[in-house]
Order: C-alpha cells, then structure tokens, then sequence
C-alpha cells in the first residue's frame, strides 16, 4: 500500500493504537492501494434525502453521514443555512445532540442568516438578520456552543463588533454572500476574518474599477478560498486562475451539497424552497440560481486532479489537510502524523472507497 506521509507516498501501512495514528510501517508492500487521510467538507448541507435545516432526529442526521463515510469524507461542518430563527435554533439543539455520539461532524457552519440580501443567492430574504451579536450568541448557546465557522457579509453594519465576538469564541470566520468592497474585506481580514465562502458563488463581480469580494478572493494572499469543486458552479479555468494566484495550498474543496445528494434527479427541498436536481445540477425550481451541489468530496477531490494534472500527493490537500487547517482542526486530522486522529480511506487505483477508518475503527468496507 502507497501511504501519504510527510507529503510523500512511501510503501507501508499506518499503525494505530487507541483510536490514534502510532507510526507509519514501510515496507516492500507497493499494491496500488491509497491510504489518505480521510477527507474533509467544511460546507455541506446533507445528502441522502435529509439535509441539516429539516432533519427531525440524530437517526437523520446518522443517514447523512453514513452517506459521507462511504465516500471517504470522515469530517465535516454541518452547513445550516438561513432560516426562521426559532427554527435554526431547534435544529441547532438537535445537532448539539447528534455531535456527542456522531464522531463526523466536527462542528457547525453557520451559513446565514447574517449575509447580504443583494447577494442571497437560494436564502430566503424574510430570514435575513442584522449582525446582532445578541442574536448570535443566542444561535451559538443553543448549538452547544458547537458553531465552529460562521459565513457572513461584512459589509453590513457593526461588522467589527460581531466578527469580534466569534473571534473571541474561536470561531472561523469567512466572508461570503456578500456585495462588499475590496475596502470591506480588508477590515474584515484586519479583524480576523480568515477565509471565503464558495468562492466567486454569492459575490458580486468585479471590473477594473469596482474591486468587489470576488476580486479579494484572488488578490489577498495567505486567505482560504472555499471553491464547489463540481466544475460547474465556477468554471474550471476560474478555479486554475485562483490556484495560480493563490497557490495549492489556500485552494478549500467543498460540494455545498443538498438533501439530493446521492439520489436521482427530480424536485427536492432546500429549506422551504422546492429545487430541481437534473444531470447533477441543483436549481430553485422554475429558475436559473444555482442552488448548491449533488456533488460528493470524493468526485470533488477526482475533478480538482484531473483539472490540474497535479501528482496526488498535491491534488488531495485541498481536500485533507487544507480544510482542517482553514476550520483550525489540523491538530488532530487532515494529515496521517503520529499523534492524530486515525481516520484514514484506503482507495484503489481508479480512487474508488476500499475502506474508511474512523477513529481507528473499521466502518466501511466494501
């Protein structure tokens, strides 16, 4: 087996103890088995029929990850998008019961209500708030204080006041769904803001005299750019232009994908909103705004390394490594490291799921 270890393939296998990579074994062993570590989605809204706005129990929510760990994504934020604020505080309790025992998820992104209404893009406007910190906090109280990463527009008023307060929480902060300036994300950055949310989707675009977000999200170094790696919602030479400006390895793979994720094209809900999934596009029905993916992380990671040629070993962090270090979670996944945590997916050749490992337990096999 080929193990990614010191960003390098070496023949072996990884050795676990309590749940916790103990070392990595070389050997003479060179079958055309990957062993990775396993992969991470930030921003994903459900799959399987369920999604984290309208689930009614964990046993939903168990479904949902089922779904990840058989595509070999062992993390994820659940993504909760704008809704009726007594609603996103229902599901936010329910979720706080699901992370004591579901060892996926590894947080909550809280994807709205906090955003812009020019910029929506499939949130529904009347569930819009201002960036309260009262409101939030609230939010934050009822998720077990399991909201890990909060996209927002900065634009909108008292920007510093709230992205200081989820600073103080440790929270991720990223900028999306959002009409901003240039001039705004630089405050927000200065402020503590650390990354983009499905880069380029939800930003108004720029021109050589309106410097918008989406112009931020290429031009400012050293931030981390969320892209839905379906090579549909941005075009592939986009996503090649943002590698080259910059660089691998501030390059975030996500789907942003729906209850419809895995199931066949027809009419599903987002929310409250009825959307049609055909040819594995998701539209508001009747209309032409995108309404996140049916895309798996697993395909993301095939179409990012196709699209780049890149060897494997670089074409994977975007999907490892480069998450868990935008969401501040690299201290335990992301990377097969001594000391870790022990979730692993083993892939053949054609990069098809042989095994995931979670926690150091075998929970898919095929």
């Amino acid at each position: 087996m080929k193990v990614l270890y010191k960003n390098k393939l070496v023949n072996g296998d990884v050795k676990i103890k309590n749940g916790l990579i103990e070392d990595v074994i070389e050997s003479n062993d060179s079958s055309n088995v990957y062993v990775f570590p396993g992969l991470i989605d930030l921003h994903t809204h459900g799959a399987m029929g369920f999604d984290f706005n309208t689930v009614n129990s964990v046993d939903d929510i168990n479904i949902i990850t089922s779904y990840y760990l058989k595509n070999g994504v062992t993390s994820v934020f659940a993504t909760v998008m704008t809704d009726d604020f007594n609603h996103l505080k229902k599901q936010l309790e329910l979720l706080k019961e699901a992370i004591k025992t579901n060892k996926v998820i590894k947080g909550i992104h809280l994807e709205g209500p906090f955003i812009s209404s020019i910029c929506r893009g499939a949130h529904k406007e009347k569930y819009l708030l201002p960036l309260d910190v009262k409101l939030f906090d609230e939010l934050y109280e009822c998720s077990g204080n399991n909201i890990k990463y909060v996209t927002l527009a900065p634009e909108l008023e008292n920007s510093e006041e709230f992205i200081s307060n989820l600073i103080k929480k440790e929270i991720v902060v990223s900028l999306g769904h959002s009409n901003a300036s240039h001039f705004d994300v630089v405050k927000a950055i200065k402020n503590g803001a650390t990354s983009f949310t499905h880069t380029f989707n939800a930003m108004t675009p720029f021109t050589h005299h309106n410097l918008t977000i989406a112009f931020s999200s290429l031009y400012i170094p050293s931030i981390y750019n969320e892209v839905i790696m379906d090579l549909k919602h941005v075009d592939p030479l986009m996503i090649k232009f943002l590698e080259k400006n910059k660089g691998n390895d501030y390059v975030v793979g996500i789907t942003d994908s729906l209850m419809c994720t895995g199931l066949s094209d027809g009419d599903y809900l987002l929310g409250e909103q009825e959307i049609t999934l055909k040819n594995n596009e998701c539209f508001l029905k009747g209309s032409s705004t995108r309404a996140g993916s049916a895309l798996n992380q697993l395909q993301g990671f095939i179409n990012y390394k196709k699209l780049t040629d890149y060897s494997l070993e670089k074409a994977i962090l975007p999907f490892t490594i480069n998450p868990a270090k935008s969401a501040k979670i690299d201290f335990k996944v992301g990377s097969i490291e001594k000391g870790k945590v022990a979730d692993l997916i083993y892939l053949d050749e054609n990069y098809n799921v042989i095994k995931v490992v979670l926690d150091g337990e075998i929970v898919y096999k095929k």
